[in-house]
Order: structure tokens, then sequence, then C-alpha cells
């Protein structure tokens, strides 16, 4: 028993020196993505090697576990079947660590929420909303769905501002002039790329113009598009170019407004007794 309890406490020193040491040099790499990754396998090395101490105390203390492996495989069997999920997860974290698609730091869009990735761990990842709402989701769930990476490899994100003016050809250079001077001027879009505009369609009741933009915060895309819709109001508002809305021009004919004639009432025919009936019953009848 004291050989055991010796062994138990060099497992405990033993995972305590390696994990300070892997610790150390998880904190010497200036990628978030490197650091959580050693982290992970740091924590998983000190605990197999605090495992096998335990193994070989037994073992001196003349605990045989060879055994058990019989029992251990039909246990093996039942947990491998109830936990199909937890092994789904671990093999998702393998191929996202091994990818690197997604990394700490990353803004990522699932099933229509989006936020920032701030931690992976072995059975999910943990994604925080504009909202500051932290959002759990398995990493199987990762692998086997469609994921938006807004900040993957380049964190610039090209937007578009889709607006429509009435249809004066006159007025398009200088709507044109409007959107790229708007574009230009706030600080929060870049200047390379430069914003351009494209005339994309002649519409119902406008033409349809697009704003073309590119900002390097995607987070912010919302509240820059709020300031543009602002400016480009007013700004079309002083010079006078319309935003029409739908309508449609219904066109009358000068025939409708006068007075239809009356119908000429059907003469009334005299049966004389050889006008046949259109019901083959009745014509059978007379006959009979």
């Amino acid at each position: 028993m004291i050989n055991f309890l010796l062994f138990v406490l060099l497992g405990f020193i033993l995972r305590h020196f390696l994990k300070k040491t892997l610790s150390a040099r998880v904190r010497a790499q200036s990628s978030p993505q490197t650091r959580h990754m050693m982290g992970l396998l740091s924590t998983f090395a000190a605990n197999i090697v605090f495992a096998l101490t335990i193994v070989i105390g037994l073992d001196n203390l003349g605990i045989r576990l060879s055994f058990l492996g019989g029992t251990l495989g039909v246990l093996g069997i039942g947990i491998g079947i109830g936990l199909q999920n937890l092994a789904a997860n671990l093999i998702g974290l393998v191929v996202i660590l091994l990818e690197k698609s997604i990394q700490i730091g990353d803004l990522i869009e699932i099933d229509g929420v989006l936020g920032t990735v701030v931690e992976i761990k072995g059975r999910s990842t943990t994604i925080m909303s504009r909202d500051n709402i932290a959002i759990i989701i398995p990493n199987a769930h990762l692998i086997s769905n469609k994921v938006i990476n807004w900040s993957h490899r380049d964190p610039k994100t090209r937007m578009h501002l889709k607006v429509g003016i009435g249809m004066d050809p006159s007025l398009l250079d200088k709507a044109v002039d409007i959107l790229l001077t708007i574009a230009r001027n706030h600080p929060d879009i870049l200047p390379d790329p430069a914003p351009t505009v494209w005339f994309s369609e002649f519409g119902a009741s406008s033409f349809n113009l697009e704003l073309i933009y590119w900002i390097h915060d995607v987070t912010l895309r919302h509240t820059i598009l709020s300031d543009l819709n602002f400016r480009i109001a007013s700004e079309f508002h002083a010079t006078g170019i319309d935003l029409p809305y739908p309508h449609n021009v219904v066109i009358l004919s000068g025939n409708l407004g006068k007075e239809a004639a009356p119908l000429a009432p059907e003469p009334i025919r005299e049966d004389n007794g050889t006008h046949e009936n259109r019901n083959p019953s009745f014509n059978a009848s007379r006959k009979t």
C-alpha cells in the first residue's frame, strides 16, 4: 500500500510538472488556435501519464488487470453504443483542429446564428453572439452542416447596398456621385478596394443601383448599412432624387363612360304542336 501511494504521489508530481512545462510552451505561441490545440494536448498527455502511474502502482500492489479484459470488452461495446454522439463530437474536434477551418476568434454563422468562436473543447464549441449570449454547438454539428466563416483567411468582406431611384436618366450621374461620396467618407469602409456603383437593372418603376464596398470588421456590417441608408435618404431628398415605391398605372378606355344599351328581349314563340322539345323524355311521351 505504501508503494501504491508512492506511485500515486509520483503520478501527481509528474502530471503537475508536465502540465506546467507544456503550458509555458503554449503561452509562447502567437496563434490562438495553436495555443488552444497545444493546451488540449498538454492536458491529455498529463492525464495519460497519471493513469499509467496508477496502473503501475496497482500492478506493483499485486492487482492484475488482465482478467478484466473480457469484462471491459463487453462494457466497451455497451458504452460505445451509448456514447456514439460523444465519439462523433471527438472526431469532429480532431477534424476541426487538423483542417483549421474554424479557429479561436473567427466570426462564424451557423443555423442563422452569428457569433465569435471563444472556445473549442472536446465535445463542443462555444461561440459568443453579438448579444453577448454564449451558444454551445456540438463539434459533430459543425462538420456535418454548412458553416459560414466570415473571417476565414481574409477578414475583409464585400458588402452590397441596393437602392432604386426615379426613372429620370438625367439624375443617374448625380445619384452615382452621391453614393460614392457617402461611401468614401465613411470611416469604417475601406478605401482599397475602392467603392463602386453598378447599374444592376431596370425595375418596374425605378432604376436599380447597387453600391459595392468593402469592410474590415463584419460585425459592424449592420451599423454601417444603417449609417449609409440614413445618409442616402437625406442626400437624395436634398438634391431632388426620388426614392420611388411600387405603383401601378391603370388606363381607362373612353367607351367605358358610355351607357350600355339594354338588351332586347327574346321573341316568344308559340307552340303549334309540331315544335320538338329538347328533352328526349318529353318528346317520347308526346309521341305516345
